[in-house]
């Protein structure tokens, strides 16, 4: 008798299990905050309105992060699921919501596409010395390389990714204690964690700083996109989710600390001027062979971010294509690798075309030139998409702690969630005043209408696929695990 074939007995909807050890979706959650990416080129970003106040808009950021992070965990330990903000949402503010928190969380990942490969492009052709007029093809190699990478099985670079982010960290943390231990350019001083250094609007700049700051912080949570994937996900993911955030928060403030003193607290504009003000840094206090290590640290961060993202956003496409949600064709994988292979060429392929539309069409000086501007973009229009769904998951946490938890704790389950809508509340706030830059500005009206878009996009599921739009936020395998409690009980 021959040898069944197990390919065919693999339903084409089908994630590979158990693929995911502890250490993999830690090297995902940590990878995709690419520390070093977002100290070498968000710091400025932040301080171009935050000044020195820098630090306070990062502190203010991890703290929303934590209260997010315990929302998450509450969740994972309950259900595990591909496209968890689609899952969770689902599951407690009802379908609609969940809907929408899917569209937007995945628009929002796939505007980190753009976003971190015009980073690798823009750091690549900096240390190649080719000039910005490369950014584009240099651009268009990574996401080849992108599209073989998401479609073989995540854990073979999850290795490679944990050990180029424990590098990057440990180079930028020799530059952190270098220049806390020299005192900076005038000494050591707790001024930027106060609302009295920034460049614009005081508090409100503090505000605005919030977002990119946040958009440092985003990714943290990612290790929930693979509890289908992942051995044990409610032991694992929740470890993967705080360790993350709490080294990500350590991390970033200590070194916003450092590049706020290094530069001077009343030196905000040189800081926020200076697009590789960490490199700057290095140089000036340790060496600048150091300088050139942070920025291919950046680099190599930059690209594996990317990466990370893909996949995370690739699976909530997979989640909501599989459900009937999104075309069906989105919810099939790889027959080989087991992975969400056409939604990774999707959004390959938007990220891409989005690239193009923003550099060659809204590229301006005043953001450093096509691809800063692409980057400074979609960082800010994907944090302002990704803030609405963490949110949602906030609020969303509240409530769903309160019908299904056995012992409800008001401090962890209320409190904790509505101090993470209030800060995440602050930094949308500041997205809108004091007004960014030109094109940073358009954001606000973009994110409104992706919005408006999926609530069109969800009329038309309902008319043409009312079956497809009652499956929202249904977790396969999941349903599978209750029954088999519920059997095993009974017995």
């Amino acid at each position: 008798m021959g040898t069944p074939d197990r390919s065919e007995s693999i339903r084409p909807d089908t994630l590979a299990t158990n693929s995911l050890s502890t250490r993999d979706v830690i090297a995902i959650s940590v990878t995709i905050l690419a520390p070093g990416m977002a100290m070498l080129l968000n710091v400025p970003g932040v301080a171009v309105i935050a000044g020195t106040s820098t630090p306070l808009a990062f502190l203010l950021g991890g703290i929303a992060c934590l209260a997010l992070a315990v929302v998450v965990i509450g969740f994972t330990r309950r259900m595990a699921a591909a496209g968890y903000a689609y899952t969770y949402v689902s599951r407690s503010l009802g379908p609609t919501a969940g809907f929408l928190a899917g569209w937007m969380y995945t628009f929002g990942l796939i505007c980190f596409v753009p976003m971190t490969m015009a980073a690798v492009a823009y750091l690549a052709s900096d240390l190649l010395g080719l000039g910005q007029r490369w950014w584009f093809p240099l651009f268009l190699v990574g996401m080849a390389v992108l599209v073989a990478l998401s479609v073989v099985r995540i854990s073979v670079t999850s290795k490679l990714q944990l050990a180029v982010a424990a590098a990057t960290i440990i180079v930028i943390l020799v530059v952190d204690v270098a220049v806390t231990a020299k005192g900076g350019a005038h000494g050591n001083t707790l001024a930027p964690f106060t609302f009295a250094h920034t460049q614009k609007g005081g508090l409100s700049g503090v505000f605005y700083g919030i977002i990119l700051g946040i958009t440092s912080y985003i990714g943290f949570e990612s290790a929930a996109d693979f509890g289908e994937e992942t051995a044990n996900p409610r032991r694992s993911i929740p470890v993967a989710v705080i360790t993350a955030v709490g080294i990500a928060t350590v991390f970033y403030l200590l070194t916003t600390y450092a590049l706020s003193i290094g530069f001077g607290v009343d030196n905000g504009a040189a800081l926020g001027s200076d697009p590789f003000a960490l490199k700057t840094i290095a140089a000036r206090f340790v060496g600048a062979p150091l300088g050139s290590l942070v920025e291919i640290g950046a680099l190599l961060s930059a690209f594996f971010v990317c990466v990370g993202c893909a996949t995370a956003a690739t699976r909530t496409l997979f989640a909501m294509g599989r459900e009937g949600a999104l075309p069906p064709w989105l919810g099939r994988t790889h027959s080989r690798f087991r992975t969400p292979a056409n939604a990774a060429l999707a959004v390959a392929a938007l990220a891409t075309v989005w690239a193009a539309l923003v550099g060659f069409g809204l590229g301006t000086d005043d953001l450093g030139g096509e691809p800063t501007t692409v980057y400074y973009f979609f960082a800010t229009l994907g944090t302002l998409c990704v803030i609405l769904v963490y949110i949602g998951l906030c609020v969303g946490g509240a409530v769903f702690f309160r019908c299904e938890v056995g012992r409800y704790r008001i401090v962890t389950h209320l409190l904790v969630p509505a101090a993470g809508v209030i800060i995440f509340g602050a930094a949308l706030y500041g997205s809108i005043y004091p007004t960014p830059p030109e094109p940073l500005d358009m954001t606000p009206y973009v994110t409104l209408a992706a919005v408006v878009l999926g609530v069109l996009a969800l009329g038309l599921l309902r008319v043409s696929r009312p079956e497809a739009a009652q499956r929202i936020g249904s977790i396969i395998g999941e349903e599978e695990d209750k029954k088999s409690s519920a059997v095993s009980g009974a017995g």
